[in-house]
């Protein structure tokens, strides 16, 4: 069991519940400083100290090389585990399948209640054999890359993604700021995990518009009503954010 951790202790002891099935977790933490750190050590977990202020996807990749035999889950601290997942992922690693990864489907309880729609119905690459598997360096949001078959589990795992639309705001802001580099040097990054855009008022425009619509018209997020609507116009508006401090940091550079 492999993590990411950054001043989550109100996520800890329900986490490691869900987690207790696993033969060892390690854990990067990244500069908690509200005892998420001595409560995971206090847990039984091993607890890797990396530098503050990285994305997560290369704190994960920072403690890979920690566990060289057998599988890695990776599973934030805001996720879990429920009891018929935990048994497929059993059952199927015992049985030395064909593939060296799987895809897991992820359902997600987002400002209090399940999102249904509007795209939330996804599934991530968490699952694989140690050493088969590795996060592209400064990627956000990207699944990392592996070696061989890649099979679908069917149950899900259940993601408490944003409690609050502070908490959503607060992360964006994060997130964004770790995205400008790589996107104003000419990189594939961000939330679509595409290049930054020209920078003329035009191309924004049409690309935050283009993820209010995919998201609440064309994946149907209007079915989980307000909070669809909410949800779209958040993710619209981290578009054009990521977009202008991609830009900032063109700017600052010139």
């Amino acid at each position: 069991m492999v993590a990411a951790a950054l001043n989550e202790l109100d996520q800890v002891e329900s986490w490691l519940e869900s987690v207790s099935f696993a033969d060892r977790i390690v854990v990067a933490d990244h500069g908690s400083k509200d005892g998420t750190k001595e409560r995971l050590i206090a847990g039984g977990v091993e607890v890797v100290d990396v530098p503050p202020g990285g994305i997560v996807e290369d704190v994960r990749q920072q403690v890979l090389g920690a566990v060289r035999e057998g599988w890695i889950l990776v599973l934030d601290l805001d996720e879990r585990v429920p009891l018929p997942l935990r048994d497929e992922i059993l059952e199927r690693i015992t049985d030395d399948p064909t593939e060296n990864a799987f895809r897991l489907p992820f359902r997600h309880y987002v400002f209090g209640r399940w999102l249904r729609h509007g795209g939330w119905d996804d599934a991530h690459l968490r699952l694989f054999r140690a050493g088969r598997a590795e996060y592209s360096a400064g990627r956000i949001h990207a699944q990392p890359q592996v070696e061989g078959e890649i099979g679908t589990l069917k149950e899900s795992v259940v993601h408490f993604a944003h409690p609050s639309i502070h908490e959503f705001v607060t992360k964006m802001n994060r997130y964004t700021s770790q995205s400008a580099a790589a996107l104003a040097a000419g990189e594939v990054g961000g939330l679509r995990r595409r290049r930054a855009l020209p920078a003329r008022p035009l191309p924004w425009l049409r690309a935050s518009a283009s993820v209010f619509w995919n998201r609440y018209v064309k994946s149907g997020g209007f079915r989980d009503g307000m909070a669809g609507f909410v949800v779209a116009t958040l993710l619209a508006a981290y578009q054009f954010v990521e977009q202008a401090k991609a830009w900032e940091t063109r700017e600052g550079a010139a």
